[in-house]
């Protein structure tokens, strides 16, 4: 939920279908190794209608989204105490004959106060897009996330402040549970122009887990996001 919070310091491979908002839909595969990660998030729709200037009984035809995100990232610091790393992302979207693509760069800290408090920092989005749509840059985000960790209950409480350019002001708040076999994990996010709760389950049996996440919003046209993952750890 937060970069205050990293518990996969294993080696692992995932794959995962996400089911967006009406229609989106897209696959991630991510492998981490080490000080590395890469990561590929691809989705798309193709059946949007195209209409008009002038309003007439049937649509002009179809047309389609696509968004594609490479990324590298690399933790520049790994410690029991500090965790910094940098995030390389190459994204390119076309929705019509309108495109964006550039190179964006995150940057996040986490930082281990005691044995059960941890704060992490985040910058998302800072690097140079080239677009012909009226937006010039995708919208940049500063995170400030506080974790508590209490291993007897195997529980972890974390929140989130987040601004972003265009949602403005977002607070988060949520779970996560650390049990042999299943973890659970719940959240309440809240914004300016909407409000979601997400939840979902991993469970985990030796070198392999299952996870599925969904998020109910308040904006109910926006539809049911929904979550499945597989991930492989060696």
């Amino acid at each position: 939920i937060n970069s205050s919070y990293n518990p996969n310091i294993e080696n692992l491979v995932s794959f995962s279908s996400n089911y967006w908002f009406e229609g989106i839909s897209g696959k991630t595969i991510l492998n981490k190794f080490g000080k590395h990660e890469i990561s590929l998030n691809t989705f798309n729709i193709d059946d949007l209608e195209l209409w008009g200037e002038n309003p007439d009984s049937e649509s002009l035809g179809e047309f389609g989204l696509q968004f594609s995100c490479l990324s590298y990232r690399y933790l520049v610091n790994n410690s029991s105490h500090q965790n910094l790393g940098i995030k390389l992302k190459g994204v390119y979207s076309k929705l019509y004959t309108e495109y964006i693509y550039g190179l964006l760069f995150d940057i996040g800290l986490e930082q281990n106060i005691n044995k059960y408090f941890n704060i992490g920092l985040t910058i998302k989005n800072i690097g140079h897009i080239q677009s012909d749509l009226t937006i010039p840059n995708l919208p940049t985000e500063y995170g400030l996330g506080f974790s508590f960790s209490y291993k007897p209950l195997g529980l972890t409480l974390l929140t989130d402040f987040i601004y972003n350019d265009i949602r403005k002001e977002i607070f988060k708040i949520g779970f996560i549970t650390n049990f042999k076999y299943i973890d659970i994990y719940t959240s309440l996010n809240q914004f300016k122009t909407n409000k979601y709760i997400s939840t979902g389950f991993q469970m985990k049996y030796k070198n392999i887990s299952c996870s599925y996440g969904i998020l109910f919003q308040e904006i109910k046209t926006l539809g049911i996001p929904q979550s499945f993952q597989v991930t492989l750890y060696y």
